[in-house]
C-alpha cells in the first residue's frame, strides 16, 4: 500500500472516532507522520524488512505505551503512544494484504510480502483472501471470472476496523487505568471484559 494512504486513512479514522475532542489534533498528525517513517526503507534502497517488522511496528510503541503507564505520564503521552501503536501495527498488517498472488484461494503464503520477524527470521509472508466467482449470462455465452473479494479489499476492511475500533475506546481504556491506577494490559483486559458483558 502506498505511503499517502498510510498517512491519510489513520487521520480520517482518528477524526471519525473523535479523538481530537479529548486529545490535541497534533497527536493524530504526529502519529500518522511517524507511521510514514517505516516506509523510509523504500526511499533509501534498504531491505523492505528493515522497518516493516513487528519489532519496529509493534514492540517499540508497545514498550513506550507500557512505560507511559508505569511512569504515570499524563493523558497526552498515553494517548499518543496508544495511537502510535494502533497506526504502526495496522500499517504492517495492511501491507500483509498488499502483495497477494492472484488466484482463488484464502491463506497465508511465504515468499513475498512482509518479513514479520526480521532480522530474526527473513521469511516474507502475505495473506491472500481472493474470492472469485464464475459468471455466465445470456449476453456472455462464455464463462468469465471476477473477484467478489480481493486480498487488498479485505485487507482495507480489516485495517479500518483495526484502526477505528481501538480509537473509539482509547479514552475509556486510559480512564480505567488512571482511575484504578492499573497497568495498561490489566485496564485493557477489564475494559474488554466489561464490553463483552454489556
Amino acid at each position: 500500500m502506498d505511503s499517502l494512504f498510510h498517512f491519510v486513512f489513520p487521520i480520517i479514522a482518528a477524526l471519525a472516532a473523535r479523538i481530537n475532542i479529548k486529545h490535541p489534533i497534533r497527536t493524530i498528525f504526529i502519529s500518522a507522520f511517524l507511521t510514514l517513517l517505516i516506509d523510509l526503507d523504500h526511499f533509501f534502497g534498504l531491505e523492505r524488512a528493515t522497518f516493516h517488522n513487528i519489532f519496529i511496528t509493534v514492540l517499540i510503541p508497545l514498550v513506550l505505551l507500557l512505560i507511559s503507564f508505569q511512569l504515570k505520564l499524563n493523558r497526552y503521552f498515553k494517548g499518543f503512544f496508544f495511537l502510535l501503536l494502533i497506526f504502526l501495527s495496522s500499517h504492517l498488517f495492511l501491507d500483509l494484504f498488499s502483495f497477494p498472488a492472484f488466484g482463488n484461494y484464502i491463506g497465508i503464503t511465504e515468499g513475498e510480502g512482509v518479513a514479520l520477524f526480521y532480522p530474526v527470521i527473513n521469511t516474507h509472508y502475505s495473506i491472500n483472501f481472493n474470492v472469485k466467482i464464475p459468471l455466465k449470462t445470456i449476453f456472455l455465452p462464455y464463462m468469465i471470472e471476477g473477484y467478489v473479494i480481493s486480498s487488498l479489499g479485505f485487507g482495507i476492511l480489516v485495517y479500518s476496523i483495526l484502526i477505528l475500533v481501538p480509537c473509539l475506546f482509547l479514552d475509556k481504556i486510559i480512564q480505567i487505568a488512571e482511575r484504578k491506577h492499573e497497568k495498561f494490559i490489566k485496564a485493557s483486559r477489564e475494559f474488554f471484559n466489561n464490553l463483552l458483558r454489556d
